[in-house]
């Protein structure tokens, strides 16, 4: 067995981590992993209420009022699990004979004792114009 030694001190060479930064590298790694995990489902709702919105605008009549609209869209809320956007929060816009539809809404995700992450969405259905 060979050991490696310093030519002046006779001593081993460290190579490789220590246990100590190890568990350092891990704790940044489970941390990054709990922060993926917790911001997929803001991300996947996002999706949704924009898939929503798409759908209402293509399946309800252009000449309807709002509240068809809004009606609507509680029923793919209701499908999808879409729960940070009230229908009421949604402005239904009628332009030469087409409908769009767009939101403001504001997600929180708690990561740990007092600290959370806001995520501030500005949604519209295709070919209409943002809110921001």
């Amino acid at each position: 067995m060979r050991t490696l030694q310093t030519k002046q001190t006779g001593k081993k060479q460290q190579q490789g981590l220590s246990i100590i930064s190890t568990m350092i590298v891990g704790a940044f790694i489970a941390a990054a992993l709990i922060l993926g995990l917790k911001l997929v489902p803001v991300y996947t709702e996002l999706f949704a209420v924009k898939k929503a919105f798409n759908n209402v605008v293509k399946n309800t009549d252009p000449q309807s009022p709002a509240t068809a609209f809004r009606q609507s869209f509680s029923k793919y809320a209701q499908i999808d699990d879409i729960s940070s956007i009230d229908a009421q929060t949604i402005v239904v816009t009628k332009d030469s004979g087409k409908a769009s539809l767009s939101a403001d809404y504001q997600r929180t995700v708690p990561l740990f004792a007092n600290v959370s992450l806001i995520f501030d969405f500005s949604v519209a259905s295709d070919g209409a114009p943002s809110n921001k």
